[in-house]
């Protein structure tokens, strides 16, 4: 004993005890002292708990002489933790050391394996034995099982050439060319178009507690059983020829070859065409005909108060007259120029829906139709060469070759009004109707000089600001139904007597008022998300390159401009919602 501390061993032997008795020469003990003193003692192998040694130190360095026997430490055999992965793939060996106890040996690490149901990829036992000698580990790889090997599924390789871009032309000279798009894709009889590439299968693995694991892939996929226009290579049964002349698609698991139907007009004797593929029409569409396709559309003549539409690209080598709808996905190209009905005018002269009458009581019974709007709509750009009394919506650019005149022109991205060519001349210009554009607004001339009202607008969405028009002006229709409704069963509230004896009327009247504020909700959210999404374009720009006349109305954002004389060439901008005017 030394400065009234030892240590001794409690009866059982299994716990470290610190004897401390009064003595003359006391200490100042520290936790350092303390473990130097175990050390030298016969119990240096026992675990020692570090919180009760500072436990010891604050009692035996306290004022008060008192003896006392206080617990410091244990004896503590070995012990291991085995965890398995999620997939049963991989188990992992933790061994935490015996502190004066028993040591963990290699038939126990067996126990531990069987207990878990670990029987396949375990170490080397030598490699166990290594780990189980250093007394301590963690996270040890101590069984891995076998990683089963994926196969390959069937693959579709197609041998078609890429198709072309369905897109202007920028010539040498960095001018886009929105007229020339290129070609159709087509292939012939006999063009091989698919190989079918067979399966790989795999090799199945198995996990540490000797699971089979099944691999992935390696299916087995026939060719798709839709083969139009193609067969089976009969010398290579993976192989898919084509059987006849026209376009291919593509499908899942195949391809299909849609051939190209080739018109010489569409007529009466046609009848209206609907088509999964191109169709060319080689001459003239007839009044109040219909042609839809899948993919592209091309008519050498003109179209006069037809319906086209297409998925594809739509090109028209002559005019478009009437009112006639054309609808493409794609770019939509008249090289001849578009020419609706006029309004009708002071003069008295037949235009618009009355012209429109007019000419189809002229015609046969037969060819009297339902009228069609006098619109083009693109997702992609439109390109024509003068448009008159039209309305041409493009999701890119429209490019008018020669003039606008009482046009709705609306485009997401750019307007360009005349081209440099020899073609343009003094008839390049906009006059009347509205001209809008998200970006970019550009025109030899903007206005005439008869002062005819023109409204020219660029630096919002247009798209966007007109639904949000329409979504207004549907709630102001359906507050007043609502209101109507109001009103009557107000009414039949304070005339009883007058109320049919069923009650369908009065239910009848409260589903319909339901309806509409439900949708009357659904708007108002609608209208307050694209109220959110609405944006200035701080770099929006409408030119006119060579004058802009009374009676033509700018805006730019929020900006507004209207010319109260003739200008020559000038160049506007929006700054801090005021309109900038400048001469380049």
């Amino acid at each position: 004993m030394e400065n009234g501390l030892s240590f001794k061993l409690s009866t059982d032997e299994n716990k470290l005890l610190a004897v401390v008795t009064r003595c003359a020469d006391k200490i100042e003990l520290t936790s350092e002292i303390i473990r130097q003193r175990i050390k030298i003692t016969p119990y240096s192998d026992l675990f020692i708990n570090g919180y009760l040694i500072s436990e010891l130190v604050l009692r035996y360095n306290s004022e008060k002489h008192e003896e006392f026997e206080f617990e410091i430490g244990e004896r503590r055999d070995a012990s291991c933790v085995i965890s398995i992965s999620e997939d049963e793939m991989k188990a992992y060996f933790s061994l935490t050391p015996n502190f004066g106890g028993i040591a963990m040996t290699f038939a126990d690490v067996e126990k531990a394996l069987a207990s878990k149901g670990i029987i396949f990829g375990i170490a080397p036992i030598k490699d166990i034995k290594a780990v189980l000698a250093q007394g301590i580990c963690t996270d040890f790889l101590i069984a891995e099982g076998l990683e089963s090997v994926a196969g390959v599924d069937t693959k579709f390789l197609s041998l078609i050439p890429a198709a072309p871009a369905r897109q202007p032309l920028i010539n040498s000279d960095g001018m886009v060319d929105y007229r020339e798009l290129g070609d159709v894709l087509i292939v012939h009889k006999g063009d091989v178009l698919m190989q079918r590439i067979p399966p790989v299968e795999g090799e199945a693995g198995r996990n540490i507690l000797g699971e089979i694991v099944s691999p992935s892939g390696g299916l087995d996929i026939p060719f798709s059983d839709d083969q139009r226009g193609i067969y089976v290579n009969p010398e290579d049964k993976n192989q898919l020829l084509s059987a006849i002349t026209g376009q291919p698609i593509a499908i899942p698991n195949g391809i299909v070859v849609s051939p190209v139907l080739t018109l010489k007009n569409v007529d009466l004797s046609t009848g209206n065409i609907r088509f999964d593929g191109s169709v060319v029409v080689l001459g003239n569409v007839d009044a109040g005909m219909k042609i839809y396709a899948l993919e592209d559309i091309t008519i050498d003549g003109d179209i006069t108060n037809a319906q086209i539409e297409c998925n594809g690209s739509l090109i028209v080598d002559g005019g478009v007259i009437g009112n006639s709808e054309l609808v493409g996905w794609g770019s939509v190209a008249v090289k001849g120029g578009v020419k609706g009905y006029k309004d009708k005018n002071e003069s008295g002269v037949y235009t618009g829906e009355e012209k429109r009458q007019r000419v189809v009581s002229l015609a046969p019974k037969i060819e009297r139709r339902v009228k069609y709007p006098t619109r083009i709509a693109s997702r992609g750009s439109v390109c024509v060469n003068f448009a008159e009394h039209f309305t041409i919506e493009a999701g890119i650019d429209i490019v008018v070759n020669q003039y606008s005149m009482n046009n709705n022109l609306i485009a997401a991205n750019k307007i360009v009004v005349g081209s440099k060519g020899k073609n343009s001349g003094k008839k390049s210009f906009i006059a009347g109707g509205i001209t809008w554009a998200m970006m970019y607004i550009k025109a030899l001339a903007i206005g005439s000089k008869s002062g005819i009202k023109t409204h020219v607008q660029a630096g919002s969405n247009p798209y966007i600001q007109r639904r949000i028009t329409e979504i207004k002006n549907i709630l102001i229709q359906n507050d007043d139904e609502q209101q109507n409704i109001y009103k009557i069963l107000a009414w039949m509230k304070d005339e009883p007597t007058h109320i049919i004896k069923t009650p369908e009327t009065l239910v009848r009247l409260h589903h319909t008022l339901s309806k509409l504020i439900i949708d009357s909700e659904m708007y108002q959210a609608e209208l307050q998300e694209l109220l959110a999404n609405v944006k200035d374009i701080d770099n929006a720009k409408i030119i006119a390159e060579r004058n802009v006349y009374t009676g033509t109305e700018l805006k730019i954002n929020k900006a507004i401009w209207k010319a109260d004389e003739n200008r020559g060439k000038s160049v506007f901008t929006a700054l801090r919602h005021k309109m900038s005017v400048t001469s380049r």
